[in-house]
């Protein structure tokens, strides 16, 4: 009997993400041949991820006839999909021990399509907002055990030993 927890995943494989492991077997045949060690790898896959039946058998005959990438990757359409994609062309490129030519290629064109949606300026905004909270007093001062009067004393001690100097990042 199948568990919820696999039920649950199996209903919440999104639309973006299972083109996303479509890309995959598409960039296993890549390099014109499906090596013992990438078989290997798309199977276990296939099989320790809860697709549902259908997604199950599109992916067998993806691996096994192959198709191109340029067929599934605008379907790719959520940002973290496509971020573990390209994570995903170089740890395949590199199952077989030879990162080919062609899959360098599909690697470039993948990074590119990838970088040219993304805010770069947003990103490094929210980051640095990110960094400036860090900073704040509970953050810099915060304690891992409650009960423990030892650490109770030393971030008291730290936090007497330095006056302020935590509150703003330097600026740049």
């Amino acid at each position: 009997m199948e568990s919820i927890l696999n039920q649950t995943l199996k209903n919440s494989l999104t639309n973006s993400k299972f083109n996303m492991w479509r890309a995959c077997m598409a960039v296993i045949h890549l390099d014109g041949k499906v090596t013992p060690e990438e078989r290997k790898w798309a199977e276990e896959k296939i099989k320790y991820i809860p697709f549902n039946d259908e997604q199950e058998q599109i992916l067998k005959r993806d691996l096994e006839g192959g198709l191109h990438l340029s067929e599934v990757i605008a379907n790719v359409s959520d940002s973290k999909d496509k971020a573990f994609l390209l994570y995903m062309v170089r740890t395949i490129g590199f199952i077989d021990g030879s990162f080919s030519d062609s899959e360098k290629r599909a690697f470039k064109k993948l990074e590119e399509v990838i970088m040219n949606n993304l805010d770069i300026s947003a990103i490094e905004n929210q980051i640095s907002e990110m960094e400036k909270e860090s900073y704040h007093e509970d953050n810099v001062y915060k304690r891992t055990n409650e009960h423990s009067l030892l650490e109770k004393m030393y971030r008291g001690t730290q936090k007497y030993c330095n006056q302020g100097n935590y509150k703003k990042p330097e600026e740049k």
